[in-house]
């Protein structure tokens, strides 16, 4: 497949011989357009946004959901501390009261207008930008957000021996499953502060047509206080049917990645 960025070609995944990616590449055609709008670009490169433009993006997307409910379903304070994570935390808590599961949304998603659908998903994005501080940083690694717009985005679930192939470093090139999933991982639970109980655990399980592109090596993609944490919590992150290492697909070959926006567009061409 051939990737173009605003017009020019930009890189091309090589895709490995193994089941998980023959399935990825089915499930890419399955949904495949080719109408320019099959990548969710907004949220591709939502991290060249700056740290105010989010803060903007987050308190209208929640304006337009109270709106649309009619009541202050999302009660800001009248000082935001931008810095506490209880507050994204209740936020987060808002957005999965909003969305649903993956495979079973809110009567709000199923009815809702796109507007109200995207302010929900902003709400996601701008939670994990600012609370992880993603924004306006160096670009390591690119994160290929496929299109929420169509009616349906599915996913398949990997097989009991699919999970061999999931790996604990990352290639520099290498093209990774996402996270297709709607809640938080267990890496999530540990950034956020939150209990192992917490009710939205939800760790990689599925494949499904988002996908990371990295740009650098990294021997060890678990940092050590992750560890500690794991320890505490009897969790086993080395277990690969745990579903939080990193699912290779294939390989990238670049061919230009020169002046990316945050308003940058790419289009697929499937060969």
């Amino acid at each position: 497949m051939l990737y173009e960025i605003d017009g020019k070609p930009a890189f091309r995944i090589d895709l490995y011989d193994h089941t998980v990616a023959k399935k990825w590449k089915d499930l890419i055609i399955s949904i495949y357009k080719g109408d320019g709008e099959d990548i969710d670009h907004t949220r591709t490169f939502f991290h060249l946004q700056t740290n105010n433009e989010i803060k903007e993006i987050l308190i209208q997307s929640i304006k337009n959901i109270n709106l649309f409910l009619k009541n202050e379903f999302i009660k800001l304070p009248k000082d935001i501390d931008w810095d506490s994570q209880n507050f994204y935390n209740s936020l987060h808590e808002s957005f999965e009261k909003l969305s649903g599961d993956y495979d079973n949304p809110t009567k709000l998603i199923k009815i809702a207008p796109m507007a109200i659908k995207e302010s929900v998903r902003n709400l996601n994005y701008c939670v994990h930008a600012l609370e992880h501080k993603a924004y306006n940083k160096k670009i390591e690694s690119l994160p290929l957000q496929w299109t929420k717009k169509r009616i349906k985005t599915p996913r398949i679930k990997l097989e009991k021996n699919e999970y061999e192939l999931i790996q604990f470093k990352q290639i520099k090139n290498e093209v990774y499953l996402a996270y297709n999933e709607l809640g938080k991982s267990y890496i999530d639970l540990w950034k956020d502060n939150l209990p192992i109980e917490y009710n939205a655990t939800k760790n990689n399980h599925y494949i499904g047509p988002d996908i990371e592109l990295v740009f650098s090596n990294n021997n060890d993609i678990f940092e050590k206080k992750f560890l500690t944490w794991c320890e505490k919590n009897n969790v086993n992150p080395f277990k690969k049917s745990n579903g939080i290492g990193k699912l290779p697909i294939g390989k990238i070959k670049i061919i230009d990645l020169k002046k990316l926006t945050k308003n940058s567009k790419i289009n697929i061409i499937i060969t």
